[in-house]
């Protein structure tokens, strides 16, 4: 029942946009990616391979805008993910939003841009740059050992709708309930901020959790550089024992382009800190490299955190494990990650790539991840 109204509201949409575009300018874009994946977890005395045909943040959506003069627009976004693995509706980072991955209306003109609703923060603009050919598979580092405190691909990611979702260690996020304002671009400089009241509540009790994210970022020529700092207020990313915490993340990028190749770098730091109690803290660094050849564009990248929530991950039926207790946080210290990525795109056209990687992920503590991919990825 619950995909036929989201069926029949998507073609509802679909139709309104059809009659809205007689009168502004609507674009209907997506994508489709499928990878066949092998993965072997391992840990002491538990190890499992698992091979299967996995969904890579698949999406389509809606963006539109209309001119109200005097160099003033509106606009809007809608964005759904949706599972290609399975059919599945919904299916991005667990959401069962009908436009889980992006929902925005706004206005922009000579001040820049103001937007009101759900979509991804700026400190995901600066870590987005580093993102090395692909994302939300074992190549991409953010599903290891950046983003967050967590290791593996749990608690890496997490989509800040309401107070329940404040339970998490991670900055790389959606945010909902939000209003996100982006500067001109002067010169190749942006600034962006965007505040989350994403529990919408009177008392903590009830969970009045919020976000605030800002980020200055610098891209001209061969050069980019980034700057972000996220702020996550009355959050409860750890354990019952740890309580409701504060948490903070700063992270810098630079990267340059040579022609033969891209070179990046990234370096952040980041802190939990209780209303009682000392705070925890990581550091987490990274070096990449993208050379394109033709049809062929190849990658390698490496990543490394200091400390983590590394011994709360676990080999389960099915693959990773994450959650946190007080006894996996007291091993904070030696839960840092270590992570190396080789990826190859092939494009067979200027819409659709075989995308292949190697992944090794390892753990101070409590084991580590080695993924192989092959996958087909068309956009629309």
């Amino acid at each position: 029942m619950k995909i036929t109204k989201i069926a029949v509201a998507v073609a509802a949409l679909v139709g309104a946009a059809s009659v809205s575009a007689q009168t502004a300018n609507v674009t209907v874009y997506g994508g489709i990616r499928v990878n066949v994946e092998v993965a072997q977890y391992s840990q002491p005395g538990n190890s499992k391979r698992i091979t299967s045909v996995d969904n890579v943040s698949s999406r389509f959506g809606f963006r539109g805008s209309e001119s109200l003069g005097g160099g003033l627009n509106a606009f809007f976004q809608l964005e759904a993910g949706f599972a290609s693995d399975t059919g599945a509706a919904g299916a991005s980072s667990g959401v069962t939003q009908i436009f889980g991955r992006e929902s925005w209306v706004g206005l922009n003109g000579g001040f820049g841009e103001l937007k009101f609703g759900y979509g991804l923060t700026p400190y995901d603009d600066v870590l987005g740059w580093a993102h090395h050919q692909g994302a939300n598979s074992w190549e991409n580092r953010n599903n290891g050992v950046s983003g967050g405190a967590a290791f593996g691909k749990s608690g890496m990611f997490t989509n800040y709708v309401n107070s329940t979702s404040c339970n998490s260690t991670a900055f790389d996020a959606r945010y909902g309930n939000s209003v996100s304002y982006a500067s001109p671009n002067m010169s190749g400089f942006q600034v962006r901020t965007q505040y989350a009241f994403i529990g919408e509540a009177p008392t903590l009790a009830a969970g009045k959790c919020s976000g605030w994210d800002t980020a200055v970022r610098y891209s001209q020529g061969p050069i980019r550089v980034g700057l972000t700092h996220a702020r996550h207020n009355d959050f409860t990313g750890m354990d019952a024992g740890f309580g409701v915490n504060d948490q903070q993340a700063t992270r810098g990028y630079a990267s340059f382009d040579a022609g033969v190749a891209r070179i990046g770098a990234t370096y952040e730091v980041a802190s939990y800190k209780p209303v009682v109690g000392g705070s925890l803290k990581y550091k987490y660094w990274e070096l990449g490299a993208v050379v394109p050849m033709g049809a062929n564009t190849f990658g390698v990248q490496y990543s490394q955190r200091d400390k983590g929530l590394g011994a709360c991950w676990g080999v389960g039926a099915n693959g990773p494990t994450f959650a946190v207790t007080a006894a996996c946080r007291g091993n904070w210290d030696n839960g840092g990650g270590k992570h190396l990525a080789l990826t190859h795109d092939y494009a067979l056209s200027r819409r659709t790539t075989v995308r292949s990687y190697y992944a090794d992920l390892k753990n101070e503590t409590s084991g580590k991840v080695r993924a192989f991919s092959v996958g087909l990825w068309h956009s629309f």
